[in-house]
């Protein structure tokens, strides 16, 4: 009986250690949980604070890459070329299939030096005029990073593409601009309002017009091509600020090629306005480096009837080489006497322009061209007769 209870005490008490060992275990099991959860939440606490710092780091990264991306994009929307360059004539050129291609060429200014020559212009590209179609050629001027180029479209069209073929080519001659704003206080028939500009650029626009560079009109004169019937020159005397300020703008809103004759000396600023109103549609041209200047004779207005031949040269080539062209010349006061026409052959001009009433017609000598007069005060309908 004793032996039996014992038997049954140490059971009991084995189960009570059994219980409490199993209480024990889950005691421990229970702790490395909690620590396991705790371990697992700090994990997670220190992840996403991680994370958290990483795309806090992404982000100001992005941010200051995202400023940068902006100054930069700023700055090069704010910087301007040093070098401009633009086309003589149209783009498209158009091209009577199976007629010659005349390079009219590309004009160039460097902001900061002045003209650029036209024989250091590098051109890139061929024209079949066998084919008709498309062809680009490539003006490039400068080099390296400042180097700055321009493509002009070469069309090559069948008789039926090109449409009327010019029979004359009305050469506008234009000269002072002005505004509602600024007034000149000596306002005559060579001002034109801008506004009144504005109406003629807008009209050529819509309609469409043709501009042949002065290379094409030269060849035209001598029946060598044959250029769109709907076509004009534009053209502006003298460089005077009023046109470069007000009427440049203008061109470079309708993108419509001009010329302008530039006065080219000091006392004119010739030089310091090159560079300061440079343009992709304003190709500077001569109206002498010093030649615009009056003398006392009564049969004639300038000095070059003072000046030798070979003075008068001099004068046409310090005007080419600030200019960077030697295409074309408008003559002071419309003059040109045998002296300057000499002159003006020896040194290479194509076209020389007087101040004759008349449209430009084939046959006539490419250096005793006309121009029409546009007078600023002359209603939309004669200057649209004109140029029509």
């Amino acid at each position: 009986m004793s032996e039996q209870r014992m038997t049954e005490e140490q059971r009991r008490i084995a189960a009570e250690n059994l219980a409490r060992r199993k209480q024990a275990l889950r005691r421990k099991k229970a702790k490395k949980r909690k620590a396991m959860i705790r371990l697992v939440v700090i994990g997670l606490i220190l992840l996403l604070l991680l994370t958290g710092l990483v795309v806090h780091l992404v982000k100001g990264r992005k941010t200051e890459q995202d400023k940068e991306s902006k100054s930069k994009a700023a700055s090069e929307e704010n910087m301007q070329p040093d070098i401009v360059i633009g086309l003589k004539g149209s783009s498209p050129q158009m091209v009577l299939e199976g007629e010659t291609y005349i390079e009219n060429g590309a004009f160039a200014i460097d902001k900061n030096n002045g003209a650029i020559p036209e024989s250091d212009i590098k051109i890139k590209g061929k024209v079949d005029t066998t084919k008709p179609g498309d062809y680009e050629i490539t003006y490039t001027a400068g080099k390296g990073k400042t180097a700055q180029s321009v493509t002009r479209i070469v069309r090559v069209a069948t008789e039926e593409e090109f449409g009327q073929k010019a029979v004359n080519v009305p050469v506008m001659m234009y000269h002072w601009v002005y505004t509602a704003d600024d007034v000149p206080e000596d306002l005559d028939g060579n001002w034109i309002l801008d506004t009144t500009l504005d109406e003629h650029l807008s009209y050529l626009e819509s309609e469409g017009y043709y501009y042949p560079g002065w290379k094409e009109l030269y060849a035209w004169i001598n029946d060598e091509i044959s250029i769109p019937a709907m076509c004009a020159v534009l053209t502006f005397d003298d460089g005077k600020e009023a046109f470069l300020k007000y009427g440049v703008p203008l061109l470079e809103k309708h993108r419509i090629p001009a010329t302008s004759f530039m006065i080219c000396w000091e006392k004119n600023k010739g030089a310091e306005k090159l560079k300061m109103y440079a343009s992709p549609y304003v190709d500077f041209e001569s109206h002498t480096y010093a030649m615009h200047q009056k003398n006392d004779d009564p049969q004639y207005k300038g000095i070059d009837v003072l000046m030798s031949k070979d003075e008068i040269a001099a004068d046409l080539k310090q005007a080419s080489l600030l200019l960077g062209n030697n295409d074309a010349i408008a003559y002071p006061y419309g003059e040109c006497t045998d002296d300057f026409l000499a002159a003006v052959k020896e040194q290479g001009i194509l076209c020389g322009f007087t101040v004759e009433y008349d449209r430009v017609r084939k046959g006539m000598d490419p250096l005793k061209l006309p121009r029409i007069r546009v007078l600023g005060d002359e209603s939309f309908q004669i200057w649209k007769d004109s140029v029509g």
